[in-house]
């Protein structure tokens, strides 16, 4: 169902180019420079880019979380003004660490940067979910930040000592760039937000979004324990950021020229990760291998740093102002609180410590797997579905729709088990498709939005019918394409969507 609403929204995301998107991930390179200056900080045994030490900077970050979290809340609208303000105070402090200061005076000018960053952590996944287009969120976050990773892994290679002047250098540069990017957008664009009075009959897929959150709070612990990792070996960073880089780019090259989603390639970077953080725990008695692990947690890293494309695609289910907000401060409770409490916690048991990470990352492998269908349907865009409801007028419902009836809904309700891997016979694919065609204009509205992640209840406040109905509903679906569960639903959408393909290449 295209609510009114929705069809605003998408229609104000942007498509940005590559060096627009590369001038905006300088802020990851700006943060990871401050960052790993900002003094010595609880890792499993050597030191982390982000300051968590109760004793360092933490309460600072603390602070610059929760005011872009209040801001976001606050004054959702005015966040690239706010981003503007920002940076430019930023770049006043970069620029005033390169003036003679007194050791206090520098102090003090290092805490405002630092402060300055974590508040644009915020505001940067703010951008992203309200204002990004999908394909330039997952460009931005693979092929960007792939680049800039691989800048941050030269600059911290540790072959040879880079000066902290350097970084200063890099950091006012890096600033530049952002302001360059922020001053480009437009300022008066902001999609609106669902709310009970203008939209109510817009309702969110409940169990989609608890998956998304789950997923930004299990990459956001792997993505700081995996930089904890590459930072207690000598040259770890360096493998770490360029193995990083390296897949992002490949994955992003192979969508471009042989058509793999790349979302696709994450789920095996995902399972990657898994064998990385095994190679981790068994590099705690063989420390050869703890490169070879940095090397397999790097591409592990590009399917965790696509959490504020989940946000995206949660904004294009449900407009709400506490997206991004919720993001962020699950970020901070699980990469900067939670990290910390687990690492000392733990600090004289690594193997219960890297037991638990294996733990996290199996889970999360699995989490991800059960949701790729639908992020995978989001990312293609306009469905094959659409197309049919176009070029039909809304059907009145069957005297049977109408009855009360209490056939079962199959697995409506679930998400499937890794539905990508489905494939259904010939035979059975050319009578399904030909189905699709008998299927009334309220049974491809309900296909739709379970496509879309909405269970039988969600459909049902969303289309104000009884729950009872929808279930009805879903059953015929599942009767007339002769399939019995989503994941078969998911794969006759594909070939519907091929078959639709080789037409309109024919016409």
């Amino acid at each position: 169902m295209n609510h009114s609403l929705l069809i605003e929204n998408e229609s104000k995301r942007l498509n940005i180019r590559l060096p627009l998107l590369i001038c905006f991930a300088m802020f990851t390179a700006w943060q990871i420079g401050v960052f790993s200056y900002s003094g010595e900080a609880l890792a499993v045994t050597g030191r982390l880019p982000f300051g968590v030490d109760a004793g360092n900077f933490t309460p600072l970050i603390s602070l610059g979380y929760l005011v872009s979290i209040a801001y976001m809340l606050a004054l959702p609208r005015r966040i690239v003004q706010a981003e503007r303000v920002i940076a430019s105070a930023a770049l006043l402090s970069a620029l005033a660490l390169n003036l003679p200061l007194s050791h206090e005076t520098r102090t003090r000018v290092e805490r405002a940067q630092l402060f300055c960053c974590s508040v644009l952590v915020g505001c940067e996944t703010a951008l992203i979910v309200g204002l990004f287009s999908e394909r330039t969120a997952v460009k931005h976050l693979l092929v960007a930040y792939g680049l800039i990773f691989a800048i941050a892994g030269l600059m911290q290679n540790q072959f040879f000592d880079v000066p902290y002047r350097v970084f200063q250098y890099f950091n006012v540069a890096a600033i530049v760039l952002q302001l360059v990017f922020y001053l480009k957008l437009p300022a008066n664009v902001w999609p609106r937000y669902a709310e009970k009075d203008t939209a109510p009959a817009l309702t969110y897929p409940k169990k989609l979004f608890a998956g998304l959150l789950i997923l930004c709070f299990l990459g956001n612990i792997l993505i700081s324990f995996g930089l904890s990792v590459a930072e207690s070996v000598p040259h770890g960073v360096f493998v770490f950021d360029c193995a990083f880089a390296l897949s992002a780019v490949v994955g992003y090259a192979l969508f471009r020229r042989a058509g793999l989603p790349p979302l696709r390639f994450v789920s095996v970077t995902v399972l990657v990760s898994v064998v990385g953080f095994i190679l981790a725990m068994v590099a705690l008695y063989v420390p050869k291998l703890t490169l070879f692990a940095c090397a397999l947690l790097g591409p592990g890293t590009a399917a965790n740093i696509l959490i504020p494309y989940y946000g995206v695609v949660m904004s294009k289910r449900y407009p709400s102002r506490f997206i991004a907000p919720v993001m962020i401060g699950i970020s901070f409770a699980a990469s900067v609180l939670l990290l910390s409490w687990l690492i000392e916690a733990f600090r004289e048991n690594e193997i219960l410590l890297y037991t638990l990470y294996i733990a996290i990352a199996v889970i999360m492998a699995v989490v991800f797997l059960m949701l790729e269908p639908y992020l995978l349907y989001s990312f293609r865009g306009r469905s094959a579905l659409a197309d049919l409801l176009e070029t039909r007028k809304p059907e009145a419902e069957d005297n049977e729709t109408k009855r009360r009836e209490t056939a079962p809904a199959g697995n409506a309700d679930s998400f499937p088990e890794a539905p990508q891997n489905i494939h259904i016979s010939e035979s059975a694919q050319r009578v399904a498709l030909r189905s699709v065609e008998k299927l009334t204009h309220k049974e491809l509205e309900i296909m739709e939005l379970m496509l879309q992640g909405f269970t039988a209840g969600d459909i049902a406040r969303q289309t104000v019918n009884a729950v009872r109905t929808i279930n009805t509903h879903q059953s015929r679906i599942y009767a007339k394409l002769q399939i019995h569960k989503i994941s078969e639903l998911f794969a006759l959408e594909r070939q519907l969507r091929e078959e639709q393909g080789k037409t309109n290449a024919l016409l």
